[in-house]
């Protein structure tokens, strides 16, 4: 009964609902889509359980708003006593900023083995090297690489809006602190890893219509580059905090 009056275990409890619903937005799940058994495809990949990700959301939420009213008395004895940690309340905001500017960055380096295409006035040359922004991915053709993204979202927003409120509540929430430090950089660091292991993506270029076709991974761009010492920084934030609770 008490962990339920604890503006920590709200807050806890809202991250992880949050990172939940991302998962429960991105998974695919195999759909029936025809019922006849001579069909050749009756299941087809979709993201059925995007709306009870959605509910998830919403819930952590109303978590999250549970957690600020709850948090009111402590942050107030917390700021007279100065224990919270100017480290975690400027350092994991702007490595969360930093995660979500990465997006506007290339993320992938793409390289096209035959750039020339055959059309009826000729050969055009579509570029053998692409770069794809975080944002190009999410909103393009290529819905499994995108929807990964969310992840770096999550992340982002458990460390510039949770670490900073958690901080605020003093050292009594120094163990959901160092938790949610490291759930943060995880996510961001799930999101860069799956994107490496998709290495494979379609590019559309408008050239007198729409001419799509797929290329392959060639290097890892400047935007993904950030997001890893993004992921890294919060998760070092999260061990450091860690080892001074074990410390202490």
């Amino acid at each position: 009964m008490r962990a339920v009056k604890s503006p920590s275990f709200a807050f806890l409890l809202s991250a992880f609902l949050l990172v939940l619903g991302t998962c429960l937005a991105v998974v695919e799940v195999p759909v029936r889509i025809a019922y006849d058994p001579l069909a050749v495809e009756q299941y087809e990949l979709m993201r059925a359980l995007m709306p009870l990700g959605v509910f998830l959301w919403a819930v952590a939420l109303i978590l999250l708003a549970y957690g600020v009213f709850l948090s009111k008395c402590f942050t107030r004895r917390s700021l007279h006593r100065k224990t919270y940690s100017i480290a975690c309340v400027i350092a994991a905001p702007a490595l969360g900023s930093l995660a979500i500017a990465s997006l506007l960055l290339p993320w992938v380096i793409t390289e096209r083995t035959e750039p020339l295409i055959a059309v009826r006035g000729g050969l055009i040359d579509v570029g053998q090297y692409h770069s794809l922004t975080g944002v190009s991915l999410m909103i393009g053709v290529n819905s499994f690489a995108g929807d990964v993204l969310l992840f770096v979202i999550t992340g982002a927003l458990i460390s510039i809006a949770y670490i900073p409120l958690i901080t605020l509540i003093g050292e009594e929430a120094c163990a959901v602190k160092a938790i949610l430090l490291l759930l943060s950089g995880v996510c961001i660091a799930a999101s860069i890893m799956l994107m490496y292991m998709h290495r494979t993506w379609w590019i559309t270029v408008k050239i007198d219509g729409s001419l799509c076709f797929s290329t392959t991974l060639k290097a890892p761009g400047v935007g993904l580059l950030t997001a890893s010492s993004s992921a890294a920084g919060l998760m070092s934030l999260g061990a450091i905090t860690a080892l001074k609770r074990a410390m202490t």
